[in-house]
């Protein structure tokens, strides 16, 4: 299993626009076979930073994720939205207790 976790900082003048798109972006990115998981939330500490989960099973479905136009589409907007690069991480995860 493959999780993704991180985020980005967003200009805050973007921040509604960057809602409204992360909401229709998420919801494709669940659509997609392989996709157990994927939340896009606001952080409480930092309201302008964006922060990722994602989870993947098999790890290989991420693969074709990334390659997806809808995935392509939002990295390009949201770079143009960003106020930071982005800080992402990706874990190998097992599972033992399900």
């Amino acid at each position: 299993m493959l999780y993704v976790y991180g985020g980005i900082l967003v200009d805050p003048a973007r921040k509604e626009e960057v809602t409204a798109k992360a909401a229709v972006f998420a919801a494709k990115c669940r659509e997609e076979e392989g996709c157990v998981e994927y939340n896009l939330s606001w952080n409480a500490e930092n309201e302008n930073y964006l922060r990722l989960l994602e989870i993947w099973e098999p790890s290989e479905s991420h693969l074709a994720h990334v390659q997806q136009p809808h995935v392509l589409e939002w990295t390009e907007f949201i770079q143009s939205a960003a106020a930071a690069a982005p800080d992402f991480t990706k874990y190998i995860v097992d599972v033992i207790e399900g």
